[in-house]
């Protein structure tokens, strides 16, 4: 009986261990890792450690012109881009079709140094004219990618219910953006 216990023990160390550790094959990453980097830490303020307020990019005026009464801009890992990001969503249901409980969203994302590659490869879209040379819009998602901050990449993402005025959004979401991050 001792020795079942100690093997039973054994294997809980184990496998305690290989959870902690994220064991698995040599050589292999979690299937989320994308980079060896280290992640950037959020500060108390809602900051990350890049120095750039990313909910301090859009005022709660232009949100709302863009969809309405909303929450405040949430920057955490649940968005879309997580810490890269900060997202705003719409209190109310929208006017024109949609599923129950769905809600518009704006959300702006302006990527850490590091990952700047990754979001260019992730940009697709048709050229934009108005917002900077380069600038893309991808009409079946609501994306707008462009370059921001000198050597950043932003996009901006119009989560609207209604395609008629969605990139007229992300433009002037994006001009905003870019001036603000000068």
């Amino acid at each position: 009986m001792k020795t079942i216990s100690r093997k039973h023990s054994l294997a809980m160390g184990i496998i305690a261990l290989c959870q902690l550790t994220s064991c698995g094959p040599a050589g292999s990453t979690p299937e989320h890792a994308q980079t060896d980097a280290p992640a950037p830490q959020k500060q108390a303020s809602g900051t990350p450690s890049d120095g750039v307020n990313r909910c301090a990019l859009l005022t709660d005026d232009e949100v709302n012109t863009a969809i309405g009464p909303h929450t405040p801009g949430s920057n955490d890992i649940s968005n879309l881009w997580g810490l890269q990001s900060c997202r705003w969503t719409a209190t109310t249901a929208p006017k024109s079709k949609a599923p129950e409980g769905w809600r518009e969203a704006i959300e702006v994302a302006v990527f850490f140094k590091e990952r700047t590659s990754w979001a260019r490869d992730q940009a697709k879209g048709d050229p934009v004219q108005g917002v900077v040379e380069g600038a893309v819009y991808d009409e079946s998602s609501g994306d707008l990618w462009f370059n921001c901050a000198r050597d950043r990449f932003c996009v901006v993402k119009a989560r609207t219910a209604s395609g008629a005025n969605r990139e007229q959004i992300a433009v002037q979401l994006a001009k905003t953006v870019v001036n603000r991050l000068r």
